[in-house]
C-alpha cells in the first residue's frame, strides 16, 4: 500500500501568501497526501481562501478554530492526521514540488524514522532537476549535535514516521516551541538522514514573532527552552547504557554547554541593548548568574561572552553602551 504523507499547515493572517504555500503542496509530484488546513482565528480572508481550495481538492482539511497560537493549530492538526508520515509547513513559506515524493523515498529505502531537507532563505527557488543527494545518516546523537550546533530546530524542514513522533504535541504558548518538540522526539529514533538540498523556502517575515522588537517573552521563552534542553539531554545521556556512546556523549555535552552559554550571552547583550525592559537588573543579574554557572574555558568563546563572565553586571552594561555610541557613529559618519 503506498504510504500518506499529513502535512499539517498551521494559517493566520498570512492571506498575502497562502496560496503560494497551498499551490505548492498542491503542485508535489508525490499525490497521496493530505493537507490540513488549521485556519488559527485569522482576521483576514484566510478562512475563506481554506475553504475555497477544500471545494477545489478533496485531499484537503479545513480545521476553523479560535486562536490558539502556532503550537495549538499544529496540535489541532495532529489530532486528525491519516497519514503515515507526516510534515509541517508554515503558511507564509512554499516548497519544492519534488520535496515530499524525494523525502519520502529517501526514508523507504533506508528505513528512516525522520528525514530533512535543507532551507532556502533567499527568496529563489532552487530547481531540484534528479539532484544527487549526498544524504547523511545519523543516530539520536549525532542528530542532536548537528541541530544543536546549528541552532537549527525547525520542523518545518523534516518528514516524520507518524509512529515516531505518535502522541508528542507542541507546548503552548512558547515562541520556542520546535525546540521541546525536538528534546521530546530525537532522542526515540534509531537512525536519520539529512541532506542540505533546500526543498524548503523560508520567507522571512517581519511581522511574525521571532522579527517583533524585543521584549520579555521572547527572553523568557528563549532561556526557558535552552535550560530545558540542557536538562533532559544531561538526563538522557546519565539513562544511556550503551558504554560505546561515550564520545558522542561528551561531544554532545560541549554543544549543549556551547549552546547554553550562547544563548546567555545574547540575552545578556538584548538586554543590555533594551534596558528599559529589564530596569531594575533582575533579569541581567539572573542571567550574569547563569552565564559564571556555566562558563568553561575555550578557545572558540567570543569577546563578548568572555567580558560577560569576567566583568560585574553594570561593567558589561558601559561596554555596550560604547558600543551602541561608537555604532551611531559610525552610521552617522555615513551621510
Amino acid at each position: 500500500m503506498t504510504p500518506k504523507i499529513s502535512i499539517i499547515v498551521p494559517v493566520y493572517n498570512c492571506e498575502k501568501y497562502l496560496k503560494k504555500c497551498i499551490e505548492s503542496i498542491l503542485s508535489q509530484t508525490y499525490k497521496n497526501i493530505e493537507i490540513i488546513l488549521v485556519n488559527d482565528g485569522s482576521l483576514d480572508n484566510c478562512g475563506q481562501i481554506c475553504d475555497e481550495y477544500k471545494l477545489k481538492d478533496s485531499r484537503i482539511v479545513v480545521i476553523h478554530q479560535e486562536n490558539r497560537g502556532l503550537s495549538g493549530a499544529r496540535n489541532s492538526g495532529l489530532e486528525v492526521v491519516t497519514g503515515n508520515y507526516i510534515g509541517f509547513v508554515d503558511s507564509d513559506d512554499w516548497v519544492g514540488k519534488e520535496m515530499y515524493e524525494v523525502m519520502l523515498n529517501v526514508a523507504l529505502k533506508y528505513d528512516l524514522n525522520i528525514v530533512e531537507c535543507g532551507i532556502n532563505e533567499t527568496g529563489l527557488e532552487t530547481e531540484y532537476n534528479n539532484t544527487e543527494l549526498n544524504i547523511m545518516f545519523e543516530d539520536s546523537f549525532e542528530a542532536l549535535q548537528r541541530i544543536i550546533k546549528n541552532s537549527d530546530f525547525s520542523v518545518c524542514k523534516k518528514l516524520y514516521k507518524k509512529e515516531t513522533i505518535k502522541d508528542a504535541r507542541f507546548l503552548l504558548n512558547r515562541t520556542s516551541e520546535d525546540v521541546y518538540f525536538a528534546v521530546e522526539n530525537i532522542p526515540k529514533i534509531k537512525k536519520m538522514g539529512y541532506f542540505e538540498f533546500p526543498f524548503y523556502n523560508y520567507r522571512p517575515n517581519p511581522t511574525s514573532i521571532t522579527k517583533s522588537p524585543y521584549n520579555i517573552k521572547r527572553f523568557d521563552d528563549s532561556i526557558s527552552a535552552s535550560l530545558y534542553l540542557e536538562k533532559e539531554l544531561k538526563t538522557l545521556i546519565c539513562n544511556n547504557n550503551d558504554r560505546k556512546q561515550g564520545v558522542k556523549e561528551q561531544e554532545l555535552l560541549t554543544i549543549v554547554k556551547n549552546f547554553i552559554l550562547n544563548e546567555l550571552v545574547y540575552h545578556y547583550k538584548m538586554l543590555n541593548y533594551n534596558p528599559n525592559i529589564d530596569p531594575r537588573y533582575v533579569h541581567r543579574k539572573r542571567l550574569k548568574k547563569l552565564i559564571n554557572n556555566n562558563y568553561f574555558k575555550s578557545k572558540t568563546h567570543n569577546s563578548y561572552l568572555k567580558l560577560a563572565n569576567l566583568l560585574p553586571v553594570y561593567s558589561f552594561e558601559v561596554i555596550i553602551n560604547l558600543n551602541k555610541f561608537r555604532h551611531r557613529i559610525l552610521r552617522t559618519n555615513q551621510f
